[in-house]
């Protein structure tokens, strides 16, 4: 795939964080490859959900025509994303752990 089909976002310098599982540079394992993940934690919104599944019910199971005439078509708020990078030998463990959420992001 050539770069002129690939929209390129460029890092700066500033941007870089040691790995936030292992805590070692991002390129110790000398890959030029690094990840960056942005991580959001999703909060429902239960009001909403009630009023939609009661609204559902009352139309039949029509979640089509439910949707149309909720007041609000929300089910969830995205609280603010943590970023944290990933070096290529931490991201190729199978299932990662998830501890570092949180401690470090932007």
């Amino acid at each position: 795939m050539s770069t002129d089909q690939v929209k390129l976002n460029p890092m700066d310098i500033d941007e870089l964080r040691p790995c936030a599982v292992c805590g070692k540079g991002v390129m110790h394992t000398g890959s030029p490859v690094f990840y960056e993940l942005n991580i959001a934690s999703c909060v429902v919104d239960l009001k909403n959900v009630q009023r939609m599944h009661g609204l559902e019910q009352m139309m039949g199971g029509a979640t089509a025509l439910a949707r149309v005439f909720s007041p609000s078509n929300v089910v969830a708020q995205r609280m603010p994303a943590d970023r944290v990078l990933l070096c290529s030998e931490c991201a190729g463990v199978p299932h990662p752990p998830l501890r570092f959420v949180g401690e470090n992001g932007t």
